[in-house]
């Protein structure tokens, strides 16, 4: 029996690759064929950053937020 993926997500392909290793010792073949034209996972966006400033012109203390969490 065959199966053949298309993956285009080098992530991914990683993590498939990990979890398909593990059934080798159960007679698991891993036939790959690596295009060249595969580019390089994207740094992943960092998105604690796009909460910078939610908070500017508020009047809204750490201790207000704490407040309100406790209720």
């Amino acid at each position: 029996m065959t199966i053949t993926l298309n993956i285009q997500n080098k992530q991914l392909f990683d993590r498939i690759m990990w979890l398909l290793s593990r059934f080798k010792n159960d007679g698991l073949e891993i036939i790959t064929d690596i295009q060249k034209n595969i580019s390089p996972p994207t740094e992943p966006k960092n998105r604690f950053s796009e909460f910078a400033g939610i908070w500017k012109d508020r009047d809204i203390t750490q201790e207000f937020i704490r407040k309100q969490a406790w209720k």
